[in-house]
């Protein structure tokens, strides 16, 4: 009854009924920590934070199971330890790793205009990849040899770096992809500005990339295969790319399956049934996450739930997916099963956390968030989780 409340958003007849539950399972300790969280969760959507951190803390106190100790430690602090990788001001973003994981690449408006940067896992060796004062470069993806990146590039303009979540079609972008060598410092156009091409992924074997533009004011997905283009010789040759999907829904931020055969996207427009439409109250649709074969065929809903969903990237490994989502007014980051279930939310705190990405061996994930103040890269280590000791001592401060 109080998971039927919580679906039609009558949290007022939900709570009731999970504290029912909370008393009845008295002799079943696992259902009993359930029932907790869920009440937990509720209260803090709600705003009222001490009643739900007091729900916690009974949790933490009568388990020792790491799972739970995990999604305890993702609704009031980060689910693992995390380090912060960058400190310069201003902002940092778009990071993403090198195929041997010992790198880091991403862009940063220190300079004045937002550029390219590598950098070593923990944040040393900096080096400058782009030198363009009136163009803003953005999203750098690492090719199969670690000797190129494939970024985004767009005409300065004034203000702030704005991160998008997810972008509308119907606004105008002037973006065009380039590729540049790491060693030369040669960079060579492969979409031109003006197309309105965002969020470029890799294939797993840096030949192929996919993207979404802006056409008839909505975004849809395409690829470009670079098989058996020569990167070395650019010069004035003319790639054109093939469309994914063709539909008058918003569809973007792509990213490749570990096989390169299927991809997962975000959705949200008018067409389709389900999260494609507004949900009741809501003037918007719902951002969700699908999948579909590179080819355009077999699309699927992953994931169906009443939030937004953004940025999927899929571990190497295949068997898990990290997305940013907002709930309970904040923007965080959730794992969730290749399936779609078992979704767990492994940030917390103050500000938001964007831009997830998995290290090539699965074990670490490296993610933006303004905590700090201004927009920062954190490094946060799967085999590093946060212990129920820490758990305690972080809820005794609450």
């Amino acid at each position: 009854m109080g998971q039927a409340h919580e679906a039609l958003e009558n949290y007022d007849r939900a709570i009731p009924q999970y504290k029912a539950a909370i008393r009845l399972y008295v002799a079943h300790p696992e259902d009993r920590a359930l029932a907790r969280l869920q009440l937990a969760k509720i209260y803090l959507r709600l705003g009222v934070r001490k009643e739900g951190v007091n729900q916690l803390r009974a949790i933490v106190h009568s388990t020792s199971d790491n799972a739970m100790i995990q999604q305890v430690a993702g609704l009031v602090s980060d689910a693992y330890q995390v380090v912060q990788v960058t400190k310069e001001k201003p902002d940092n973003y778009s990071p993403s790793f090198s195929p041997d994981g010992k790198q880091i690449a991403f862009a940063s408006s220190r300079s004045g205009n937002s550029e390219i940067y590598l950098m070593e896992m923990k944040g040393s060796n900096l080096q400058q990849v782009t030198f363009t004062p009136d163009f803003n470069e953005d999203t750098p993806r690492f090719l199969g040899d670690s000797l190129y990146l494939v970024h985004s590039r767009e005409p300065k303009s004034a203000g702030e770096v704005h991160i998008v979540l997810q972008s509308d079609g119907t606004t105008p972008v002037y973006t065009g992809l380039y590729v540049t060598h790491l060693n030369k410092k040669i960079t060579h156009e492969l979409l031109p500005l003006g197309l309105g091409v965002r969020a470029p992924s890799l294939s797993p074997d840096g030949k192929r990339v996919v993207y979404e533009a802006s056409r008839d004011r909505t975004l849809d997905l395409y690829t470009l295969d670079l098989h058996s283009i020569d990167l070395e010789a650019m010069e004035g040759r003319t790639i054109v790319p093939a469309p994914i999907t063709e539909s008058e829904a918003d569809e973007g931020s792509p990213t490749f399956f570990p096989d390169g055969t299927q991809i997962a996207f975000v959705s949200a427009g008018p067409e389709g049934t389900g999260p494609r439409r507004a949900a009741p109250g809501r003037s918007k649709p719902l951002h969700q996450i699908y999948t579909i074969n590179i080819d355009g065929s077999d699309e699927k809903h992953l994931n169906p739930n009443p939030y937004d969903c953004y940025s999927p990237v899929i571990a190497p490994d295949g068997k898990t997916i990290a997305f940013v989502s907002g709930r309970m007014d904040d923007i965080e980051i959730y794992l969730m099963d290749i399936d779609g279930t078992n979704e767990r939310r492994i940030t917390s705190g103050i500000g938001v956390s964007v831009q997830p990405a998995f290290s090539p061996d699965g074990q670490k994930l490296v993610f933006v968030s303004d905590r700090s103040g201004n927009l920062q890269i954190y490094l946060m280590s799967f085999d590093q989780p946060v212990t129920r000791e820490m758990l305690i001592q972080h809820l005794q401060g609450e």
